[in-house]
């Protein structure tokens, strides 16, 4: 048990240290002295309790998807490098697939158990710089099937 609070415990602090640059958590902490890891922590788990049991699922996932992605992209727009821009270019364009691949096939993707507890997963996988999931799949799936299709349509207007 002394395990499991020590490692709490150290995650939070970690999750304290990586929020102090957020000044809208910053004022929060500072007027009802909840710690910055404790209002996240505590919202990130009724945000997954409200898509576990279905209540606005598709609407807080899909709010999920864009909403962050949408800030951080414009922040990729705003910062001098390129290497950020191209994270979020490629989470798009997964995104835009999903959501039409969705789109099409709800009727049986709602049979899913979990189905917006998993896409929520899959989102977040996709966004984080850390794990480089929307570069992963985009190298590993997309890129292969959008040259593959494209040499056969060039290679049809010759």
């Amino acid at each position: 048990m002394d395990q499991a609070k020590a490692f709490v415990l150290t995650n939070v602090e970690i999750l304290n240290k990586s929020l102090t640059n957020v000044q809208m958590l910053n004022t929060f902490e500072q007027k009802t002295k909840i710690p910055k890891a404790y209002a996240v922590g505590g919202s990130s788990l009724v945000f997954l309790l409200f898509i576990m049991f279905g209540i606005g699922a598709r609407f807080l996932v899909n709010l999920f998807g864009f909403g962050y992605a949408a800030y951080a992209s414009i922040g990729a727009l705003e910062s001098p490098g390129k290497e950020d821009d191209t994270q979020w270019l490629t989470y798009w364009v997964i995104y835009g697939i999903l959501n039409l691949v969705e789109h099409f096939t709800s009727f049986v993707l709602y049979w899913i158990p979990f189905y917006f507890t998993l896409k929520t997963v899959l989102l977040a996988w996709l966004m984080l710089p850390s794990t480089k999931g929307a570069e992963k799949l985009y190298i590993g799936y997309i890129r292969p099937a959008y040259v593959g299709f494209n040499a056969k349509i060039n290679s049809k207007t010759q």
